[in-house]
């Protein structure tokens, strides 16, 4: 369910069904106030972690007024950055990049 918000954060659309790479199946009890869960593509491929699981957090890291995506991989304890190479409000993920304390340039 995280996964949907983080989309909205971003601005995007839920991926047509079709475009999924397998089904995600909502909770039994999904809260009405929450959407179903979606999967996020980064770089025409859908994002996951190597180990274990994923912490997101959405913010502008370079200062440019668009929103990317960090993502803590609880195993190795690892960030990536998926830099937004769209706009605001067309969000367009890139290829992960470690992240290792400084804000990445380019």
């Amino acid at each position: 369910m995280f996964t949907a918000f983080l989309a909205a954060c971003l601005g995007q659309a839920a991926p047509p069904a079709a475009a999924e790479e397998k089904a995600l199946k909502p909770p039994a009890k999904l809260a009405p106030d929450l959407a179903p869960p979606i999967r996020l593509q980064a770089a025409g491929k859908f994002i996951d972690t190597d180990v274990g699981h994923a912490a997101p957090f959405v913010g502008d890291f370079f200062g440019d007024g668009k929103k990317h995506l960090l993502v803590g991989q609880f195993g190795d304890g690892i960030l990536w950055i998926h830099r937004n190479e769209g706009t605001k409000e067309a969000p367009k993920l890139a290829e992960r990049i470690k992240f290792n304390g400084k804000v990445p340039t380019g």
